[in-house]
């Protein structure tokens, strides 16, 4: 692999395509995000809003009527569990949609009653949702606190990309280096391309690359195997950035005819 290494060239290169994908989509990604957040936030945060009101003062309605109670069961842990409930309060009746979404590694059945407010007789939830109250702030705020974390990092790294983008309009130092494939993902059954997520090192400090990606019939320079891993031609700005990996035909550098040459020839001796 030294050989196809020292066989690069040493001039400042063009870089000609990164593969690192468009910064817009980390940020329609983030959108998304910040989108499930608020749509999570509107439809968990006055249930929970409500029953920490009921806690204040419950008092058990016997008399209300409870349907289409159902519990569904994720990853044998986390619980989706849904009611109608209806029943009068001075005259007036009262009916309501109940849903709760918590931890509960038990999966059992719920015997469950209908709960209002004594102060707010028109708020009412279940037995279970005071139950679970806490369990379910907890859940909601790391789901919450992922998303929002998810949508900042999508941000911050269409920032960056969009840097890294800019500073490849000029020729620059490139230095060559070996990356070991991680993950290999096809984009929606290969029509989109293949996206590589890479590990590789620097002046002896590790680091990741995820999701440099090759469309079309464009496949990744393939240095040759470490075990089991594939290793491939990758380079990073000297002045410090992202990873570039090379493609087969190195067409993403705006090399000479006599330097691809030279690298293919350097990795057909490795072959001999």
């Amino acid at each position: 692999m030294n050989g196809i290494l020292n066989a690069f060239p040493t001039r400042p290169l063009r870089v000609a395509k990164s593969g690192i994908g468009s910064p817009m989509g980390n940020v329609v990604l983030a959108l998304v995000m910040f989108a499930l957040l608020l749509g999570g936030a509107i439809w968990v945060g006055p249930n929970l809003v409500r029953d920490f009101i009921i806690q204040a003062d419950p008092v058990e309605v016997p008399e209300a009527d409870i349907r289409n109670g159902e519990c569904s069961t994720y990853r044998g842990i986390v619980e989706s569990c849904g009611a109608d409930i209806a029943y009068e309060i001075k005259g007036k009746q009262v009916q309501a949609s109940l849903h709760y979404l918590f931890l509960d590694p038990s999966n059992g059945d719920y015997q469950v009653s209908v709960v209002r407010s004594a102060s707010h007789p028109s708020m009412a939830t279940l037995s279970l949702g005071l139950d679970m109250l806490w369990n379910r702030a907890i859940v909601a705020a790391a789901v919450g606190l992922g998303l929002l974390a998810a949508g900042l990092a999508l941000l911050t790294k269409a920032s960056r990309g969009a840097r890294f983008e800019r500073s490849l309009k000029e020729p620059m130092q490139l230095v060559p280096l070996a990356a070991t494939v991680s993950m290999a993902r096809k984009l929606f059954f290969g029509l989109f391309g293949t996206s590589y997520a890479v590990k590789y090192s620097v002046d002896g400090k590790k680091y990741t690359n995820a999701h440099t990606t090759f469309r079309g019939k464009s496949r990744p320079f393939v240095l040759g195997y470490a075990g089991k891993k594939t290793v491939l031609l990758g380079v990073v700005p000297r002045q410090g950035g992202m990873l570039i990996l090379l493609d087969a035909a190195l067409t993403r550098m705006d090399f000479t005819d006599a330097e691809r040459e030279a690298i293919g020839g350097a990795m057909a001796a490795l072959g001999a």
